[in-house]
């Protein structure tokens, strides 16, 4: 027997005594940082199989996955990382199937073929989903509404469906706990003690009751400790934000050189005042002031339900003053990738520094390989095509079909909120990828 003491986020300070499996697995030292629910997986699959993993204790995240000696091991320099006599290993899934044992993996192949289905949806569908929800609450990300709102949109499809499915079973896969159980009960945690309240629990009940028999089995609680249940969904903190991602300080500005008196050169003939420098015409210098304040209304857009940030829209824009248009990509049929999109779009972005303080943007990419198309909507300064102010700004923008809406038309206005609001789901039947803001 042994004594386990917890000492991650939950059961922390909880002694647990156990019947251990007799040790006829495998050995390894598994590399990650603390509280990783990828290395969770990990060490709840070696109890499973018997197998001995233990921590690489002096691993420092950012440092030792950088160094040559860990990248000389694994290429990729990603973690969970694991090393064994038979060598190394650099994938959660590939890690747990290992030291779980043949068990979890599944004794056919159709059977291996389902749990690798149910892990697969786990990690490319569930995972990323939670941290959309989960991230701005520890601090890791902004809260930006429209890709929080996209994740519980996503989550509330997941549950849904999974729900149906477990009306009748006990487990994902078959009569016994498989890595199909594991990976997702694991990855959904989270989610149960920060996120889902009561109702939402009682909401997927069926999903509640094979997720609490799965953080009761033995194995499992020797890793997590007891998991805890929401009482009230967690919140947004800003002040957390901003102590994991704090401002760098201006370097200080250096000493001005003292200049060495020049000698008097022999004047010369004064320039005609056609050779003097022109100077610069300010964007937009030709229009009138305006009440709307381009920084309150990003703040709006970042931090308060759609309503707030349409309220201050409603109350603010002025039509000629201000224009809001429809962007879409001319050359979709070279995109091809979704890296190619993406880096589009960054870069567009990117190159769009300078017209910060004038616009605000919203640029979508849909559609799956190799059929994709980027669309957005701009409101910008002024009634006219605001990327033609500057030559810079249109280097860009000249490779898009720009359509001004007349927000007076409710179909044009229905189309904006839409924008605003993060519910762009699909455009000209392509289905919704990802968004990047200006």
């Amino acid at each position: 027997a042994v004594v386990s003491t917890q000492s991650g986020h939950y059961g922390r300070g909880h002694a647990y005594l156990f019947n251990m499996p007799s040790n006829n697995g495998v050995e390894g030292t598994l590399s990650s940082y603390s509280n990783n629910p990828r290395a969770q997986l990990i060490q709840i699959s070696a109890q499973y199989g018997a197998s001995v993993v233990k921590m690489a204790p002096d691993f420092e995240f950012g440092v030792t996955d950088k160094s040559d000696d860990f990248t000389a091991k694994f290429p990729f320099g990603q973690v969970p990382a694991f090393e064994c006599a038979a060598g190394c290993l650099n994938d959660t899934m590939a890690i747990a199937s290992y030291v779980g044992g043949s068990t979890l993996r599944g004794a056919d192949e159709f059977t291996r073929a389902q749990i690798t289905q149910f892990m697969n949806m786990a990690e490319n569908k569930l995972f990323p989903a939670a941290c959309q929800v989960l991230y701005p609450c520890w601090g890791l990300m902004p809260n930006n509404k429209n890709v929080v709102a996209k994740g519980h949109e996503q989550l509330k499809c997941f549950m849904t469906s999974l729900n149906k499915f477990l009306e009748s079973r006990t487990y994902l896969v078959g009569e016994y706990v498989t890595l199909a159980d594991l990976t997702t009960a694991v990855y959904m945690r989270d989610l149960y003690s920060l996120m889902f309240d009561e109702a939402t629990r009682n909401t997927y009940v069926n999903v509640t009751r094979w997720f609490d028999t799965i953080m009761h089995q033995d194995e499992v609680v020797r890793i997590l400790g007891e998991t805890s249940l929401c009482v009230k969904p967690a919140q947004f903190d800003a002040k957390l934000f901003t102590q994991n991602n704090p401002k760098q300080k201006a370097a200080p500005k250096a000493a001005p050189k003292k200049e060495t008196p020049k000698k008097e050169q022999p004047k010369k003939e004064e320039a005609s005042a056609s050779e003097a420098p022109k100077k610069e015409k300010k964007p937009f210098a030709d229009l009138p002031p305006t009440k709307w304040d381009m920084d309150t209304f990003k703040r709006h857009y970042w931090n308060d339900p759609t309503e707030t940030v349409m309220k201050y829209f409603d109350d603010n824009f002025v039509e000629g003053e201000w224009s809001v248009w429809t962007c879409v990509y001319k050359y979709s049929s070279s995109l091809g990738k979704h890296t190619k999109c993406n880096n589009l779009c960054k870069g567009l972005i990117q190159r769009l520094e300078t017209f910060r303080k004038f616009g605000f943007g919203i640029l979508y990419t849909f559609g799956d390989e190799p059929n994709l198309a980027i669309a957005g909507a701009w409101m910008g300064r002024g009634a006219k095509n605001f990327f033609q102010e500057d030559e810079n700004w249109n280097t860009d923008m000249e490779n898009f079909d720009l359509k001004k809406l007349d927000l007076t038309n409710a179909d044009d206005k229905a189309l904006w909120s839409r924008f605003v609001a993060g519910n762009v789901d699909d455009w000209e039947g392509k289905p919704f990828n990802k968004d990047f803001y200006f």
